[in-house]
Order: C-alpha cells, then sequence, then structure tokens
C-alpha cells in the first residue's frame, strides 16, 4: 500500500503527462544485532546500521542502472527486529514531520543532532536519482496535550515509521 501511495504521489508532482513510473522493491537478509535485547550506544547502532545501509547504497546504484525510478525496501531492513523498547534506544532518530516544516536531511545535515540515518537515506535518493522509500524506528515526545496515562514512563513515543525521500527535495513519512 506505501508503494501505491508514494505512485501516486509522484505522478502529481509532475509537470508533464507520465503514464507509468518503473518501481523496484528490494528484500534483503538484514545484518541482525546478535544481541538485539541488550541495549547498545548510539555509535554502536550506526555502526551496525551503516552495514545495512551500505547494502542499500549498492541496490540503489543497481537499480538506478536498471531504470527504477522508486525503489522501496524491506521493513526493518536497517536496523533489524527483536528489539526491546530499552534496547532499541540507541538506534532511534527524531522524524520531523513534514507536514510542519520542510527539511532536507541531504542538503542540511547539521538541522538536527542524531540524523544520520535520515541523511544517508537523502542522499542516497539524491545520488541516485530515486524516489526511496525506507523503514526505520522513530523517536517522537508525546505531545503537551497528551494526557500522561496515555504517555510511555520516559515521556517518548517510539514508532517503526516508513519514510519516503524524494529525489531532490525534503521527506514525508508515514508511522
Amino acid at each position: 500500500m506505501l508503494a501505491l501511495v508514494l505512485l501516486v504521489f509522484c505522478l502529481g508532482e509532475t509537470d508533464s503527462v507520465v503514464d507509468s513510473y518503473v518501481a523496484a522493491v528490494y528484500e534483503h537478509r538484514v545484518i541482525l544485532n546478535p544481541e538485539p535485547r541488550v541495549p547498545v550506544s548510539r555509535r554502536d547502532a550506526l555502526i551496525h546500521m551503516q552495514k545495512n545501509l551500505d547494502i542499500y547504497e549498492e541496490q540503489a546504484a543497481r537499480a538506478a542502472l536498471q531504470g527504477a525510478q522508486i525503489l522501496v525496501f524491506p521493513e526493518d531492513g536497517i536496523h533489524g527486529f527483536n528489539f526491546t523498547r530499552s534496547s532499541i534506544s540507541g538506534y532511534l532518530e527524531t522524524i520531523p514531520d513534514p507536514e510542519q516544516e520542510s527539511w532536507n536531511p541531504c542538503t542540511e545535515p547539521g538541522r538536527y543532532n542524531n540524523t544520520e540515518v535520515l541523511q544517508r537515506l537523502s542522499c542516497m535518493a539524491r545520488r541516485h536519482n530515486l524516489y526511496l522509500v525506507a523503514n526505520m524506528p522513530d523517536l517522537q515526545p508525546c505531545p503537551m496535550k497528551t494526557a500522561p496515562s496515555s504517555c510511555p514512563p520516559d515521556g517518548r513515543w517510539q514508532f517503526n515509521t516508513n519514510v519516503a525521500f524524494r529525489c531532490w527535495e525534503h521527506f514525508e513519512y508515514k508511522k
């Protein structure tokens, strides 16, 4: 369904009439954290995620050479699975709401802290002239209007978020 939503989104962004797009879906054997229930530092989480992102980079280049314009990566493909709420902490990035602001992680890398994965995916989309959809763990503070009883004790929500990068602009996402 996300790929369909993205296709409609892409079709609406063009100035000329386009009948179709070439889309690719990539599935890979995720390089997993051997101990996903043990918390790791942000640095160690990034080292782990970079291994999967290196594979994404190779596949984005291959897809672009084969004429793909849209590339969808698998759920949990960057970080893996079987984490606990605390053990995934080092993997989380806060993804700004694209309805409230426009931001290109590739061209404005210093705007937010701890957005290395967003930056890498954004630059990958630009470098290969692709629309990319990737799934990543997202951290969001509970809004002030949220009842304290519905917010986790640490005051933050964690989501599994699909992020779509345009090849030239900012990103969109779906939780």
